[in-house]
């Protein structure tokens, strides 16, 4: 693992030597002002150059975004290194692994999430399905629990969303795509009393069949998509008041896993022996998902005084095939359906979850023109989830009726948690050159599940309590942590930075259908360099890592109720490494890159689940005038994916081979309007995002095919 760190920051380090080269000689052919844009962002809570921020964090601004047609979780976190997004069989569950630490079913995402500083509760609320009018998403690599609380152990995401303008403007752009992929969406912003109220009105619409067909041609993936959000700002002097909307309703396919007979077929794809899925029930999700926010900014001689409310409610209904076969042969719990005297033609999966989640977070900062900055807060949140998990056989078709279905299984339960935690940080310029930071937070979470014999929730079901000693209706629990963050930041030149950290990560334990699972604790020390080099055209930035993971969460599928198996796992280490460059090579012609490797191995089993060894990531774009009024915009963007693994419920290792992916994109543009193409997934590279031995066979769920169309916006 040494040697690989070292040979990719070596190579990395050569390409940035072998880039500086070319781009001086282009400036020395022109007037020398070629630059890359300072980005701001707001990883530490106040607004900063990314460059003096001393942790690793990878920053996409509104340019960005458009140029890489950024519209959802997947496409920001596909060019950033050391961090992998897998879809399974439903929205809501979206694994995702950061620095080797991934996400267990029903449990936290490792990073937390947040969009204008409202934070995302559960997992579920991650991946709402596009992301549409974003100023600016960061990506934050490393623990952040000190400022972002307990889900943040391995990272954080803040995603900031264009604010509303102080002259009317709007925007509306549509695409069309294979699988008769349509999309719609627009912005319109302005004032209603200038200077003093302003406000954004957004709307996004998509209508697809998909991508992925059962083996009868029957689409599987198809989705119909509205979300509608709206947000007004109030200035009032020193006071200003951000209030935000928003509503998604969905329906899409759903538990479109393909049933494949030997782990020999893993990394076999649209062959006579993996010929895709094939289907008896069609599978489909509707989710619903409502979000209300308000936050309050007071300006005072001393700092700022900020107070951030949210407010969110997602239902989510999945209805799908439990078989993943047709004809569908499977046994469940005794009963054998799909034979043929059999009067049961299918076996179905019916799985409900209601998040309800307030949250509030209220912090003081300090004016930043001053050698010592700080920042002083509290935050809570109170958050009920309703799940049931249901599996039976259709009596009559697939048409979900109460009247065609036998349920053999309900597994209904109620968690409830709240949280509160307190947090500190201090910037301090012990000289013009070197800056310590010292941060401090302390979390801790109550909660408790009670299992119900059905949907009514009127009959608890009594389980042991801990001790063995005798029976609960509801089971509790409490974890809590400190967690420190120590840095020391050292300013060589005005364009070279280094620094190192030591901090501690945390994330909570939860139940899983009354399974209670421990939290987990890490220990990180970091060492990282941000470098600006070539007379500022080329960004060079970098860290090195290394992690001990204790408790770390892992959850399986198994083929008996709950079907979901979740435990920890005593101790593991992490090694690894980054490098991020973005480089002018000429007036035009940028180039970005990055290199992710890890060394994730638990102590005495061997390779971490869910972890590629490494990933590598290199765009080109290069735009130039063609008339006085237009230019033409190309873009090729390439992600190597390394090897990685994943873990049945009987310790079976089954290897994700590696991966190469490439998307491009050509679009002409002029001030107001553009007209464009793009393809993602060029050569159709496709992988298993998981599999697992459920009784009849090995069950797969894929990745996306390739996807291409046509785009168009106007600005006005």
């Amino acid at each position: 693992m040494k040697n690989m760190i070292l040979k990719g920051v070596l190579a990395s380090t050569a390409l940035s030597m072998i880039l500086s080269a070319p781009i001086a000689s282009a400036a020395d052919e022109g007037d020398g002002i070629l630059a890359l844009e300072e980005i701001v962002v707001t990883s530490r809570k106040r607004e900063e150059n990314l460059q003096s921020v001393p942790d690793s964090v990878t920053a996409f601004d509104a340019v960005a975004i458009e140029n890489a047609g950024i519209d959802d979780v997947q496409d920001f976190i596909d060019l950033t290194p050391n961090i992998s997004m897998r879809e399974t069989f439903r929205a809501g569950v979206t694994f995702i692994t950061i620095r080797g630490i991934t996400t267990g079913q029903q449990g936290w995402a490792p990073v937390t999430y947040t969009v204008d500083g409202v934070q995302a509760s559960s997992l579920d609320a991650i991946n709402q399905g596009a992301l549409t009018d974003i100023e600016r998403i960061e990506v934050l690599k490393g623990p952040q629990g000190a400022l972002y609380g307990a889900g943040a152990i391995a990272g954080a995401i803040n995603v900031v969303t264009k604010k509303p303008t102080n002259e009317l403007e709007g925007s509306v752009k549509a695409s069309f795509g294979n699988g008769n992929d349509i999309k719609l969406s627009g912005a319109i912003s302005g004032p209603l009393v200038e200077d003093k109220v302003l406000f954004r009105i957004g709307a996004y619409y998509r209508n697809t069949d998909g991508l992925i067909d059962s083996t009868d041609g029957v689409d599987l993936d198809f989705e119909e998509h509205i979300t509608v959000k709206g947000r007004l700002i109030f200035t009032l002097d020193d006071l200003t008041i951000d209030l935000r909307a928003s509503y998604t309703d969905s329906e899409g396919g759903a538990a479109d896993q393909e049933l494949v007979s030997s782990v020999d077929l893993l990394n076999e794809f649209d062959t006579p022996a993996a010929p895709g899925p094939a289907r008896g029930i069609i599978g489909f999700e509707n989710r619903a998902f409502a979000e209300l926010s308000a936050k309050i900014d007071w300006e005072t001689d001393a700092g700022t005084l900020t107070a951030v409310s949210g407010y969110s409610d997602i239902d989510q209904d999945l209805f799908g095939s439990a078989s993943w076969a047709k004809p569908p042969t499977a046994t469940l719990f005794g009963f054998t359906v799909g034979g043929p005297s059999d009067p049961f033609p299918d076996v179905f999966q019916d799985l409900q979850d209601n998040f309800k989640s307030f949250t509030q977070d209220v912090r003081f900062t300090s004016n930043a023109d001053q050698p010592f900055r700080w920042m002083v807060g509290a935050s809570y949140m109170d958050r009920e989830v309703v799940n049931l998990l249901s599996v039976g056989a259709m009596l009559v078709g697939d048409e979900r009726i109460e009247a065609n279905m036998l349920r053999f299984l309900n597994r209904p339960d109620v968690r409830n948690g709240q949280a509160w935690g307190f947090y500190g940080q201090a910037n301090y310029d012990i000289t013009d050159k070197l800056e310590l930071t010292a941060a401090l937070r302390y979390d801790t979470y109550d909660f408790d599940t009670t299992n119900f014999t059905d949907m009514t929730l009127s009959t608890p079901i009594p389980v042991p309590t801990a001790d063995g000693s005798g029976l609960v209706d509801t089971q509790t629990s409490t974890n809590s942590k400190w967690q420190p963050k120590v840095q020391l930041a050292y300013q060589w030149t005005d364009d070279v930075m280094t620094y190192i950290t030591y901090a501690e990560g945390f994330r909570y334990g939860f139940f899983n259908t009354g399974n209670v699972t421990k939290p987990e604790n890490t220990k990180n020390f970091e060492f990282g360099f941000k470098s600006m080099l070539a007379d500022g055209r080329v960004r060079l930035n970098g860290a090195i890592f290394h992690i001990d993971f204790s408790d770390q969460q892992f959850t399986t599928v198994v083929p008996d109720a709950p079907f979901r198996l979740t435990s920890n796992v005593p101790e593991s280490n992490i090694n690894g490494g980054e490098l991020e460059i973005v480089a002018l090579l000429a007036e035009g012609l940028e180039l970005s890159g990055g290199l992710g490797v890890i060394d994730a191995k638990i102590v005495g089993q061997g390779r971490s689940p869910s972890t590629p060894d490494y990933t590598l990531n290199l765009s080109v774009s290069y735009n130039t005038q063609i008339t006085d009024e237009w230019d033409v915009f190309a873009r090729v963007d390439y992600r190597h994916q390394g090897s990685f693994i994943l873990i049945d419920a009987d310790a079976s290792r089954y290897e994700i081979t590696p991966k190469d992916y490439v998307n491009a994109r050509l679009k002409f543009r002029n001030d107001n309007w553009s007209i464009g193409a793009y393809v993602d997934n060029l050569f159709d590279e496709r992988q298993a995002n998981s599999f697992g031995f459920l009784g009849t066979g090995f069950v797969r769920a894929n990745s996306l095919p390739r996807s291409y169309g046509i785009e168009t916006s106007v600005n006005f």
